[in-house]
């Protein structure tokens, strides 16, 4: 009996971390939802494909520009789809009827 107590009570401290850590970064993430609309926009736009090409053409020099990779962000963009999918199952599961 003490041992199934332990053992859910650690099960129970892990899960209230858990929830504070999952409120921290849904806070984080809804801080910055208008960067990522606007990123969005940008993304595939016309000032998009010409920034690349003048990147590309080294024309501009000496920046960080991880946002001109087709790839960085469209792989952005995908983990933000996978999250979504994965929080749609946890509350499916666990919503009150």
């Amino acid at each position: 009996m003490i041992e199934r107590i332990e053992k859910n009570e650690i099960r129970f401290d892990k899960i209230l971390l858990n929830i504070k850590e999952l409120e921290t970064a849904l806070n984080k993430f809804k801080d910055n939802q208008k960067d990522l609309d606007l990123l969005n926009m940008y993304y595939g736009s016309k000032d998009w494909f010409k920034d690349k090409k003048l990147f590309e053409n080294n024309k501009i020099k000496n920046i960080k520009a991880g946002v001109l990779s087709e790839d960085g962000v469209w792989n952005m963009l995908e983990d933000v789809n996978n999250i979504i999918n994965e929080m749609k199952l946890i509350v499916n599961k666990y919503r009150k009827e």
